[in-house]
């Protein structure tokens, strides 16, 4: 391959790049686009992971390798910057001809991992640049000989590789789930700026690893502002001073939400019922209600990021995320179930985080907006309630029907509210 993007100089060199793009970006944005609708267990992910890095680490032969190379009559049957650009195509796959380290086995796992595919394509971009540049200095230095000559380059590749997925792992699992603050519950989060409520004590602002106690309650950040309450009192401030730039009563008021122009909150009502109501930072002496009274807990805590507020309403027999859009009136089912809980819905941008209540599980899932896949599991706790054996012990098996894969161990731990930012995602683990 060096001496053939050598043969066709500049422009081979540049058609044989944009096909190693282009394949790349092609291939792996689709195992993105997989993993969103397919996602695959984080075990089945750690176990392909470390396999493959210590394949290499130990310098042991490749396993499935692929003994097919690139189809060489292209080379003299087609103009050379057009066969480049299709050997580039076949190269950025990664799997199309022979595979050097076992990596990049686990860096497909890794990209159906992701479930995004646009994080998918970075993947697939970092792995065409890697595998062009090596070709285009070799090709411009006339050393196509010097891998073959000294394959220990290709061993030091190996290690390297293996030390990259180990890190990579590791990385993971540490980011998996870190505690923020115990006890505490109701997160909200911007940039780096996170809010909880202590239960029996108030709320709190961690900022820049410095905890600082609210003068209220159930805290809530958006955009440049802080929110709280004390008692039917409403309190909204500037986020970076604590300021107070409003204050208002609002009997009944429980849980907040804010952004730059609105304040929104759950609001409780005279026998037992509920409802979820905004102002307009700009207007905060009129009350606009967004949802019909419900009784209580079927409606959850509000979340709003900019005019659109997103919340999970409870039927009992359907379960439903839905978002209201302040500026144009409309309201959309985000999600919507009947044999799974939703509850608490955070939106960033396109992204939507919620969790999901099931027989078998309980999930915290980042998925799209538009409901396209199942989105990503970023965090998973056994169900609330275990399984019988499906049948009596001593007799037949026969016509038994056990819901879930593998008799799972309840917990008395849920996941609750959540909150989320472009980097990080937020969620109340219930004791």
């Amino acid at each position: 391959m060096v001496g053939t993007v050598r043969a066709g100089r500049r422009r081979g060199g540049i058609a044989f790049g944009v096909g190693l793009t282009l394949g790349a970006s092609a291939f792996f944005g689709a195992l993105g686009a997989l993993g969103a609708a397919f996602h695959p267990g984080a075990i089945v992910v750690a176990v392909v992971v470390g396999a493959a890095a210590l394949m290499d680490l130990a310098g042991l032969r490749v396993r499935p390798q692929v003994r097919f190379q690139v189809p060489e009559r292209w080379r003299r049957t087609m103009p050379l910057p057009r066969a480049l650009f299709l050997y580039g195509l076949l190269l950025g796959t990664g799997v199309t001809t022979f595979v050097p380290a076992a990596a990049a086995w686990a860096l497909l796992v890794l990209c159906v991992a992701l479930g995004s595919p646009a994080a998918a394509i970075v993947v697939g971009l970092g792995f065409a640049l890697g595998r062009t540049l090596p070709v285009l200095l070799l090709a411009a230095r006339d050393a196509e000989t010097a891998l073959a000559e000294r394959p220990e380059g290709l061993r030091v590749l190996r290690v390297l590789a293996a030390g990259a997925l180990v890190a990579a792992l590791l990385a993971g699992a540490a980011r998996a789930a870190t505690p923020v603050a115990a006890p505490a519950g109701d997160p909200g989060a911007v940039g780096t700026d996170v809010v909880w409520q202590q239960p029996g004590v108030g709320g709190f602002l961690l900022r820049n690893g410095v905890k600082t106690p609210l003068p209220g309650n159930d805290p809530a950040v958006g955009d440049a502002y802080i929110a709280w309450h004390l008692g039917d009192t409403v309190t909204v401030a500037a986020r970076d001073t604590l300021v107070p730039v409003l204050e208002l009563s609002i009997p009944g008021v429980e849980k907040l939400a804010v952004s730059e122009t609105w304040l929104v909150y759950r609001l409780a009502l005279p026998g037992g019922r509920e409802e979820i109501q905004a102002r307009a930072l700009a207007d905060p002496a009129t009350a606009r209600v967004l949802t019909h009274s419900r009784a209580r807990g079927h409606l959850g805590r509000p979340s709003l990021t900019q005019d659109v507020v997103l919340y999970h309403l409870d039927l009992g027999g359907q379960s439903s995320l839905l978002s209201f859009d302040l500026a144009s009136g409309k309201k959309t089912v985000l999600r919507s179930s009947t044999h799974a809980l939703l509850l608490n819905p955070a939106r960033v941008g396109g992204k939507l985080l919620y969790v999901r209540v099931e027989r078998c599980a309980q999930e915290l899932r980042l998925g799209s907006l538009s409901g396209a896949g199942a989105g990503r599991v970023l965090y998973g706790l056994p169900p609330l309630a275990g399984e019988d054996l499906g049948h009596e012990r001593g007799h037949t098996t026969q016509g038994e029907h056990l819901p879930c894969p593998r008799p799972p161990k309840p917990t008395s731990r849920m996941l609750w509210t959540t909150a989320l930012t472009p980097a990080e995602a937020y969620v109340t683990v219930l004791r």
